[in-house]
């Protein structure tokens, strides 16, 4: 335990660190002791002549979540957020992260060492904005590990380099080489194994046949592939290597003429039974990759290559501007595999009736629990959740670290709980619960933000906005083509009307059991290049929010299916819609009927009438749950439309009787 003496002193000790005011930092005991690491690493950036240097979160795969081996940039700053990049100068070390994880950085950050940038906020510069700065105020080389960094990021910091007259400058992995071995995680080497076609729907040789077409498409030879989740969808493989993904480390190439130039997977032989070897496939040990790639670049019958802009720049600097797919698209995977296949729709659809079970067998525990007298805390709910999931057909684990979040903890929006600071739930503060689940056929990720007890006022106004926003994305029509950026507003609409909205997007595509975010699409208000329009076939989330620091955070998830609605009569132009999928209901005691309209009143109550239909048979051996379903289902009453009426005739009334009294009034002065 750090003392209050401690914290005094270090606070005074450090008003200024490396000549950047830092009177904010105050210690906490989630925070490490980065000094030595800062030490080590820097010497090692003098030893290749760097001054700067950039450490990101991914792996050689662009991996947005990462086994423990690869954890780089959690070990030296002590961060352990999935989103943030850290930069190390000679004189300064700083973090970029949004504001999902400003709290969390705040409290893990080591800020005896580091700065904490709130990208996003006004004051804070962005982060290539900052490098420019920092590298035109001195000599320094500024330097990154090439195997780290997708093309498209290295060429947007390059360009910007070169008005200044300097560039990025490739060197090895600099933190390895300080990472103590005995301190560093062992490298995964759990089994991969087979996804039934059951489940999959195609087997490899249909999905090859898709792949391939694509490339065809674009005059493509060959098509280079790196990212985890589209390998493994590729070759119907999972595995086990990254916490909460199906993923196993790899990479493939994959030829155009496929049946005559068979595929190449590189993957680590001892964690693969040769019984499941892809058909058709040639598999190689994952270490072969590069020189593969080598041979490849160096073949004249190969004339075109086609890799994905989120490609490391070490893939890129080995591939002649000549042999390129230009401009950098998505990878001919990606847009494919986000658009399921009909076995997979299917089974993302019934996957949501089980974690339905689950979810609503947990909240009526936590009900009666609190009803008993009885304390849960967050990580203890979170538990029992997971052993409810369990129960269920096909569950394999959590799709991600579950948000489980009382009181003003659910106003940060990665809130991750651990035992030793875990808070109680209680009847008098909201609960929110962002979970998700891994089975066979399907990926889930469900918020619900709970009330077990009156709610205020402000919490059920600000429930009702964000519920408002998330009926407004799903009972909304679209043409085809149309891009998520382009329905963003209708998720904050409601919220705009309070002056309130939230720092996060709409909506994210969910793989299938696969990884929880997956492109090319998502609702989001920032332009991407590389976003691609919605279409049927894709699921993607619908989570509002509003986030009150020190108070309350509210976020309500369905996950949505984009379907087909109707064709134009005019120019029979496909117009698309959302089907929510999810069937948990509402929190119902978080609704202020005031603020919702008849026809919003009406879709919740269909939705509710649609959850309880499927969901009370399943439940009927738990009372706890069909007391839980019940009272959050039951029917929400209409706002009578006399109400409207009559204040119209009243209205009327007293605006004719009005004018009547003016107009005598004239007449009497006239006359």
């Amino acid at each position: 335990m750090v003392s209050f003496i401690q914290v005094v002193v270090v606070v005074i000790g450090i008003s200024f660190v490396d000549g950047i005011n830092n009177t904010a930092c105050i210690p906490t005991f989630k925070q490490k002791n980065t000094s030595t690491i800062l030490t080590n690493l820097r010497q090692e950036m003098r030893n290749v002549s760097i001054g700067i240097y950039v450490v990101f979160s991914n792996d050689e795969h662009g991996s947005e979540y990462t086994q423990p081996y690869d954890k780089r940039r959690d070990w030296i700053t002590g961060f352990r957020g999935s989103s943030g990049i850290a930069v190390i100068s000679l004189r300064t070390a700083a973090l970029w992260t949004d504001s999902r994880y400003f709290t969390q950085a705040e409290e893990e950050l080591d800020c005896a060492n580091w700065l904490l940038m709130r990208n996003g906020n006004e004051d804070v510069p962005h982060l290539i904005s900052w490098l420019v700065t920092e590298a035109q105020q001195t000599d320094w080389s500024l330097g990154i590990t090439t195997k780290f960094i997708s093309s498209a990021w290295w060429l947007a910091a390059n360009n910007a380099l070169k008005t200044i007259g300097k560039q990025l400058q490739p060197v090895s992995d600099l933190v390895e080489r300080i990472w103590p071995s005995n301190e560093r995680p062992k490298e995964s080497q759990k089994p991969i194994f087979q996804h039934d076609i059951q489940y999959a729907g195609e087997n490899v040789t249909q999905k090859l046949d898709r792949t391939t077409t694509e490339l065809q498409r674009f005059g493509a030879t060959v098509t280079v592939i790196s990212a985890l989740d589209e390998i493994a969808w590729q070759f119907n493989l999972r595995g086990a290597d990254i916490p909460y993904n199906p993923f196993f480390k790899s990479y493939a190439i994959i030829y155009t003429n496929y049946t005559i130039r068979r595929p190449e997977l590189f993957v680590n032989l001892k964690q693969i039974n040769r019984r499941i070897y892809p058909v058709g496939v040639n598999v190689f040990d994952y270490s072969k990759f590069w020189s593969h790639l080598h041979a490849i670049v160096n073949d004249p019958s190969i004339e075109k290559i086609w890799i994905s802009a989120y490609v490391s720049q070490a893939i890129l600097n080995l591939i002649p501007d000549n042999k390129l797919i230009l401009p950098l698209l998505n990878s001919p995977i990606q847009r494919i595999k986000a658009q399921k296949n009909a076995i997979e729709r299917k089974g993302m659809r019934d996957c949501q009736i089980r974690d339905a079970v689950a979810r609503m067998k947990h909240i009526g525990w936590i009900e009666q629990q609190l009803n008993n007298g009885k304390s849960i805390n967050e990580t203890e709910s979170v538990d029992r959740l997971i052993f409810y999931q369990k129960q269920q057909d096909k569950f394999q684990y959590p799709s991600f670290d579950a948000i489980s979040a009382s009181g003003d903890r659910a106003a940060v929006v990665h809130y991750s709980p651990e035992p030793p600071t875990a808070r109680h739930i209680t009847k008098d503060q909201v609960y929110l619960l962002d979970a998700g689940s891994q089975y066979l056929d399907c990926t889930t990720d469900i918020t619900r933000t709970h009330h077990f007890g009156t709610p205020k006022d402000l919490e059920k106004r600000a429930y009702t906005r964000v519920l408002q926003g998330v009926l407004a994305i799903a009972n909304t029509f679209f043409p085809a083509g149309t891009y998520g950026r382009s329905l963003d507003h209708l998720g904050r609409m409601y919220l705009y009307r309070d002056g309130m909205t939230f720092g996060h997007g709409v909506g994210h595509g969910i793989g299938h059991f696969l990884s929880v975010h997956e492109g090319p699409q998502s609702i989001i208000l920032e332009y991407n290049e590389y976003e691609e329009a919605l279409a049927e076939g894709v699921f993607i989330s619908d989570e509002p929010g509003f986030y009150k620091p020190g108070d309350f955070g509210i976020r309500i998830e369905n996950d949505v299916e984009v379907v087909l609605a109707k064709k134009s009569p005019y120019d029979k132009r496909p117009f698309l819609r959302f089907n929510t999928i999810t069937l948990v209901p509402y929190e119902r005691s978080l609704i202020d009927v005031t603020l919702l309209t008849n026809t919003q009143l009406n879709a919740i109550n269909k939705y509710h009438a649609k959850v309880e239909r499927i969901l009370e048979p399943l439940l009927k051996d738990d009372q706890a749950a069909l007391n839980a379903l019940r009272s959050r289902t039951k029917k929400l009453d209409l706002q009578p439309v006399t109400t409207i009426s009559k204040l119209s005739n009243k209205t009327f009334i007293s605006i004719s009787s009005t004018f009547l009294i003016t107009f005598v009034l004239i007449i009497i002065i006239l006359f």
